[in-house]
């Protein structure tokens, strides 16, 4: 099959900020490079804070909330299909943010999020934000993150980040599905923290491309091992 033909959902977690309608262009850009269907997703939830404030019941803001974010779903998606020509539905959710992605990825099955990205919430989410973090964790599908200042111009060139992990050929099949349609040229990058003799690097390097070559038909690829003590650095 080709790649067109395996790819035919997108889902897009919206919470109709600026970043994730940078998001929402991204993925209008590739669903129309690919002919896929965008599912747009809200997640929504009330504070006690709200529910105080207002002096309406739990139900009444509930119902309110739905109301008011199908309604901007709908609108959302009428200017997709009429105005960009691509395939649209949409789902709300009364969950979190990141329970109810995960909900939606389950029962929709989709072949690939897209997805903005938000404020760092410490270290470890410093460049994607908590939310997408979590989502990229526990998908069960690809999560392209896209930044605030992000924008579309096609796809060109891939960089995969790997340490020789069986996982690591399952993924780079997935990249190779995104990467065809563009005619993209895929980097497999190891980045080395220099506990192992550079000769020692290089042979696994050198059996990870064989093992690539046997699994993984695809003429633009190639692989480079970086070296450095502080593996964030060397990557960026």
């Amino acid at each position: 099959k080709t790649y067109s033909e395996k790819m035919k959902t997108i889902l897009i977690p919206t919470d109709f900020s600026k970043g994730a309608e940078n998001a929402l262009v991204y993925a209008i850009a590739l669903a129309k490079k690919e002919n896929a269907k965008i599912i747009l997703l809200n997640a929504y939830h009330i504070t006690y804070f709200v529910t105080e404030f207002t002096g309406k019941t739990d139900t009444q803001i509930v119902d309110e909330m739905e109301v008011s974010v199908n309604k901007n779903l709908q609108s959302l998606c009428q200017i997709i299909s009429k105005k960009k020509k691509v395939k649209c539905e949409y789902i709300s959710k009364y969950a979190l943010a990141v329970d109810g992605i995960l909900d939606a990825i389950r029962k929709k099955k989709p072949d690939m999020v897209i997805m903005g990205t938000k404020g760092a919430s410490g270290v470890k989410e410093i460049f994607i934000g908590s939310n997408t973090a979590r989502v990229i964790e526990k998908a069960r599908c690809p999560v392209i993150a896209v930044p605030q200042g992000a924008s579309f111009k096609g796809i060109r060139q891939i960089t995969f980040a790997m340490d020789y992990h069986e996982s690591d050929i399952h993924a780079m099949k997935k990249l190779v599905e995104i990467a065809k349609p563009f005619n993209a040229k895929i980097t497999v990058l190891h980045a080395s923290n220099e506990e192992l003799l550079r000769d020692a690097e290089e042979i696994g390097m050198e059996r990870f491309k064989n093992l690539v070559s046997r699994k993984i038909k695809y003429n633009k690829i190639s692989f480079q091992v970086v070296y450095g003590k502080h593996l964030e650095k060397v990557l960026q």
